[in-house]
């Protein structure tokens, strides 16, 4: 500070106005046009440890004679440590380097810096006013102007100033040296490398010419085989051609003898044409839209275009319920749809089967069910007969139309113990390797039935025979003759009071079982079957056998669905036409194959072996290795419908872990009881697994269900269960 400066009192100046300050300043400074103008040089901000130190204007002079300032009081911090600029870097506003000087003006700062440090006549830089302080060329006036004002610099500044450029011409030098020398040392790399990888491409061409070599020598082998393959396959035409003779020969043989039992009433019209002809119901394609065609095959575009089609038949359905339903389906699992009653269970599956061309068979469940033969039906002895159930003839119908997918839903499953009467069948939809087949009944009771009807045929074709009665064509007629009724008596060993009449109904009835229901069938690959369960004081809770082996869909009543939302949603489709169906081959539809393969390193994997590890084995929920190759494919085929990885884990613990949650919450596991490990631990850690839960609605949240299920449980003396 010169000796010049006017010094003040803090007790004299605190207390002044802003405008009373400024104009001390100038009076200390010898400022008399009110312009508190100042050169310096500018500190970018830099950090000091720990401290961050801002950008600051430092050797802050007098534009006015270049001599030191400082502030008319005595403070801690001064002119020394700078004057603040509120930006990071000159570079960043002005694009001056580090180290430039300029010219500026100052102002006040804000009264709570002032107040923090102190000071009232504290200064900041007037970002507007900053400029950069040009050099003359000629050095030996060592001095800077801007414009046409000038400004002399001391020497110290000059030599200072001089120095730094130096430097920098010194520092770019040696930058520019070591960049020709790392090219240098590149260009000889790279020249090496270009040296080596040609001998390694003359070798490549040798073998590639060795190997040349030797394809012309393996082609003119393949032509030999050729040559020999097409006279093999001409070989094998003639015997086609001959195979194909003998069987239109052995079909006339059938046709034939299916006449004679239809002439002689051993058949009806309907048993006859299933036995000769082919009576698959054939799909209406041209009334439907093509899922591969129409939609490329992409099943995120065929749930938007179902969910519009319902909504045209005046069914609404969340895009989850469409998406989740439409996944399971094709996992070719057993699925069963919890919920009220009303909540829309058997109409999703209807009303699915009509959205992709298919076929819905509704079988109600009754209480007194008790084992398979409710289920699928028995054989009688003594009518040699097999009694089908509905459920088996949807099978069986099914099995004689491959083309059309059937969704067939055991309506109210729990009304019965399903453990009971359903436990063998799921057992053969366990079989993923290959096409589960169910014994109805011995195939040496369908030999017995067939060994018979050709005795009958025999005897009445001899009786017919040996009287000439070509004029004969029925049974009735053929038993009015009374020679022939005789003879027929004396060969099936018949007493006077036998009825041979009578004893046709039998073959008639016999027959008739056995094509219509064969001793075993095959589970056909375009079947789903599907359960709707109501859970109430009248239902059964399901087995855990059964949980581990099917996936569960719960719904809630349709009056807490939001409306709106649907109608929003489906309004951001683009289809200009939504009234056929979606026309979608059965193997689109989901095709029976094993799960995919456990793997320990796959994050799903060891998700849920740290899950059971942690909780659901000390919470006595079980889980096992099917379990999760289960959710591995729920996994891929839901990745097709929508990316969230989560939320496909989401649908995955609400499947098959949540409605296995039924245990006493008060009982200890480890340093918990049990209620308590699902409260206070796996919550938060499901929480941390799915972050978009906040996302989700509630109703398809798992997030949602366990605090609802901790919620119930603490109302009921601990007790845990997901289904109350």
């Amino acid at each position: 500070m010169t000796s010049e400066q006017l010094m003040y009192d803090i007790e004299v100046v605190k207390s002044l106005t802003d405008k009373e300050l400024h104009q001390r300043l100038c009076e200390s400074w010898q400022i008399t046009n009110g312009k508190l103008e100042v050169w310096g040089l500018i500190q970018n901000a830099s950090q000091a440890g720990e401290r961050k130190l801002p950008t600051c204007l430092m050797d802050v002079k007098s534009l006015k004679d270049s001599s030191i300032i400082d502030y008319p009081i005595r403070v801690r911090l001064g002119f020394d440590r700078g004057i603040f600029i509120s930006f990071n870097s000159s570079e960043e506003l002005f694009g001056f380097e580090d180290g430039t000087y300029v010219r500026c003006e100052l102002c006040l700062a804000p009264a709570r810096e002032r107040e923090k440090h102190e000071n009232p006549f504290e200064c900041n830089v007037v970002i507007t006013s900053v400029q950069r302080l040009i050099e003359l060329p000629e050095y030996t006036h060592k001095h800077l102007v801007k414009g046409e004002e000038s400004l002399l610099l001391d020497e110290a500044v000059y030599k200072l100033h001089v120095q730094k450029l130096q430097d920098k011409i010194d520092s770019s030098l040696s930058k520019l040296k070591a960049e020709h020398q790392q090219l240098e040392s590149e260009l000889s790399g790279q020249i090496n490398d270009l040296e080596k990888n040609a001998q390694e491409e003359k070798q490549k061409l040798d073998e590639h010419n060795v190997a040349l070599q030797k394809t012309i020598s393996t082609t003119q082998e393949m032509q030999q085989i050729k040559r020999d393959l097409e006279i093999e396959i001409d070989a094998h035409k003639k015997a086609e051609e001959r195979m194909s003779k003998k069987i239109e020969k052995l079909k006339s043989y059938i046709s034939d003898k299916a006449q004679f039992l239809k002439t002689f009433e051993f058949m009806d019209e309907a048993d006859f044409d299933s036995f000769i002809f082919d009576v698959a119901n054939e799909r209406n394609t041209a009334e439907m839209l093509s899922f591969a065609d129409i939609l490329g095959g992409d099943y995120k575009l065929a749930v938007s275009y179902i969910q519009a089609y319902l909504k045209e038949q005046d069914i609404l359905y969340p895009r989850h319920i469409i998406e989740n339903y439409l996944t399971l389906i094709r996992c070719n699992d057993l699925i069963i749809l919890a919920g009220d009653s009303g909540s829309g269970k058997t109409n999703l599956v209807q009303s699915f089967a009509k959205a992709v061309g298919g076929v819905s068979k509704i079988i109600p469940v009754k209480p007194n069910w008790t084992s398979s033969e409710d289920l699928l039906g028995y054989y009688n002895p003594l009518e040699k007969k097999y009694l089908a159930t509905p459920f088996l003839e949807a099978i069986i119908e099914a099995q004689q139309n491959p083309e059309v997918p059937y969704f067939i839903c055991l309506d109210e499953m729990n009304l019965a113990r399903v453990e009971y009467y359903f436990a063998d069948f799921l057992s053969k939809l366990e079989d993923r390797d290959s096409i589960p087949e169910i014994q109805l009944y011995s195939d040496d009771e369908s030999a017995h039935v067939l060994s018979e009807l050709k005795a009958v045929v025999t005897i009445i074709s001899d009786a017919k025979s040996k009287y000439s009665q070509d004029g004969i064509v029925d049974f009735v007629k053929l038993m009015q003759d009374e020679e022939i009724n005789t003879e027929m008596k004396r060969a099936f060993g018949f007493s006077d009071k036998d009825s041979l009449i009578k004893y046709h109904g039998d073959i008639r009835r016999m027959l008739s079982g056995v094509i219509s229901t064969p001793s075993k069938i095959d589970i056909p690959a375009n079947v789903r079957i599907i359960g709707a369960i109501n859970i109430d004081e009248t239902t059964h809770y399901l087995s855990p056998k059964i949980l581990d082996r099917t996936h569960i869909m719960k719904f809630k009543s349709p009056l807490l669905t939001d409306w709106d939302e649907i109608f929003s949603t489906i309004e951001s489709y683009d289809f200009a036409d939504v009234s056929k169906p979606l026309f979608m081959e059965v193997a689109e539809l989901g095709e029976r194959r094993p799960y995919p393969k456990f793997v320990r390193d796959n994050e799903f994997c060891h998700l849920f072996i740290d899950l059971n590890k942690q909780f659901f084995n000390p919470l006595g929920v079980e889980f096992g290795m099917r379990t999760i190759r289960q959710g591995l494919n729920y996994l891929e085929l839901f990745s097709e419908v929508n990316e969230s990885r989560e939320l496909a884990i989401n649908n995955f613990i609400i499947h098959k872990v949540l409605p296995k949650f039924t245990f006493d919450g008060s009982k200890q596991a480890g340093a918990y009881n049990k209620l308590d490990l699902l409260d206070k631990v796996l919550l938060a850690k499901l929480e941390d697994v799915i972050t978009e839960h906040d996302s989700m609605s509630d109703e398809f949240s798992c997030i949602a269900a366990v605090k609802t299920i901790i919620d119930n449980a603490k109302a009921n003396d601990g007790v845990v269960n997901y289904w109350a």
